[in-house]
């Protein structure tokens, strides 16, 4: 097997991991909702806190995770300079890290107890 397809095969390895982690903090997104909701209906502030940490690790991990993605198009950009579609990929990587960088401010900022990164 050549260099370049094992060092391929071991990043889709990895970014198995990444989905992996996509899928718990989906959960726990989920499982941070039902804490808002039992904070509303019970009115428990210490579910309304436990909820908001959750959120800030959801995007704390979120944002990892897109900065590395934002790195591996980029090396794809510098692999295949002359390639528009890279370059596509790239900017669009930007974006979904900018608006992550947007919502996580947000979500710092809110002082409204029932918004949680789910309602965008």
């Amino acid at each position: 097997m050549k260099e370049e397809e094992q060092k391929t095969i071991q990043r889709l390895t990895f970014e198995n991991f990444i989905w992996v982690a996509f899928i718990f903090i989906s959960l726990l997104d989920i499982y941070g909702d039902e804490l808002i909701k039992k904070s509303i209906r019970e009115h428990d502030q210490k579910a309304d806190l436990r909820a908001k940490k959750i959120f800030l690790y959801v995007m704390i991990v979120s944002i990892g995770i897109y900065i590395y993605f934002l790195l591996r198009n980029y090396s794809d950009v510098k692999t295949h300079p002359q390639e528009e579609i890279y370059q596509i990929r790239f900017l669009g990587s930007i974006f979904v890290l900018v608006g992550t960088l947007c919502l996580f401010y947000f979500q710092l900022k809110t002082s409204n107890p029932n918004t949680s990164p789910s309602n965008v």
